[in-house]
């Protein structure tokens, strides 16, 4: 973090600014001394790494066809849905915010891409599902900066209404895509590989580099930053609550586009019920990746590898035999963890920060 001084001339007063850097948010592993921080950004960046190296040794110490290369392209095309939508909860939460409707989002651009494909084809598609997605993020924009309704109560309610709306275009009976066309193209799309790597994963590797380049390099990420580190901070410098708001929610709901484009060109079928608790695995991620509900913190790359952790685990726990409500307790014991990790560091961080750099005072050479 670094601490921004912003003077007002006719006041005399001195407003001090706590933004958090993009390192902190998009790092690349290389964190500066600032006081007592080192640690703490370090493990930001690769802890959630080292997590996920430990628990592909176990899996491959203990299903001999993990490491299969069939095993390991199913792994990396189930995480690229989840991981695309993860990265932009990532901006979100740094932000301030979050959004539980993206699983409701899911189910509806699902179907709305379906249809699509039936009335024109490919493009179409295509098309359908990244505007419906926009759409969605630009609704729940709306209802938070216009309307004023908490970021919690308005993307939960909107989590109903978007799976109410894809129940009512499917009429209760799935969108499914005709046995006839499952050789196109549109329907080989999550199936396709570059060089034996799946299409869908890189689709996820190049949105994380677009999204830690949009963080890093412009102007509108450096203000989605500022303004989750230190909101009245941020309004004192004259950056906009309400386009910054907007451009959260609306990137979350190109991500969910974008997202469907990798989830329904393998599966095909899609109604009200797609994905259940989709929302909460994407949050699992992007908390377990570093990001802080608290706003102004979070680290693509640990969100990254907390996607890859994610799909590990469930690659392991249904390749041990583990039943479904298992498989659910131990993601919502996951997710508790980060958070009770989370409210620790935030509760006593600032001591051990202060303990240490207290430390390297006196350490010091006078």
């Amino acid at each position: 973090m670094t601490s921004t001084e912003l003077d007002d001339g006719k006041q005399g007063q001195r407003v001090t600014s706590t933004v958090t850097t993009t390192e902190a948010v998009a790092d690349g592993g290389r964190p500066r001394r600032t006081g007592g921080r080192d640690l703490g950004h370090l493990w930001d960046s690769w802890g959630m790494t080292a997590c996920l190296a430990v628990l592909v040794a176990f899996a491959a110490a203990t299903d001999p066809e993990f490491l299969q290369l069939a095993n390991i392209q199913s792994v990396l095309t189930e995480s690229a849905y989840l991981g695309i939508v993860a990265a932009a909860m990532t901006v979100a939460i740094v932000n301030g915010t979050f959004d539980l409707s993206v699983g409701g989002q899911l189910a509806l651009v699902s179907v709305v891409s379906l249809m699509g494909y039936e009335a024109g084809g490919t493009g179409l598609a295509v098309a359908a599902a990244l505007g419906c997605g926009l759409a969605c993020g630009l609704v729940n924009g709306t209802l938070v900066t216009l309307l004023r309704v908490p970021p919690f109560v308005a993307t939960l309610g909107m989590l109903f209404v978007f799976r109410g709306v894809a129940y009512i275009l499917t009429e209760d009976s799935p969108a499914v895509l005709p046995y006839t066309e499952i050789d196109s193209g549109f329907a080989q799309l999550g199936s396709m590989r570059i060089a034996e790597v799946p299409l869908p994963f890189l689709l996820m590797v190049g949105f994380f580099a677009a999204t830690y380049v949009f963080l890093r390099r412009t102007t509108a990420g450096r203000r989605v930053v500022a303004y989750g580190s230190s909101p009245e901070a941020a309004r004192f410098s004259g950056v906009s609550a309400t386009r910054v708001r907007f451009l959260v929610f609306g990137l979350l709901g190109l991500a969910v586009g974008i997202a469907v484009l990798t989830y329904i060109t393998r599966i095909w079928t899609a109604d009200g019920a797609t994905q259940d608790g989709f929302e909460l695995r994407v949050i699992t991620a992007a908390v377990l990746g570093g990001a802080s509900l608290q706003g102004g913190k979070g680290s693509l790359v640990g969100t990254f590898s907390a996607v890859l952790l994610v799909a590990v685990l469930n690659d392991l726990m249904v390749g041990q035999g583990v039943s479904a409500g298992v498989q659910q307790m131990v993601l919502g014991g996951v997710l508790i963890l980060a958070l009770g990790i989370d409210g620790v560091r935030t509760k006593y961080g600032h001591r051990f920060r202060a303990v240490l750099s207290r430390r390297r005072e006196v350490a010091a050479p006078s």
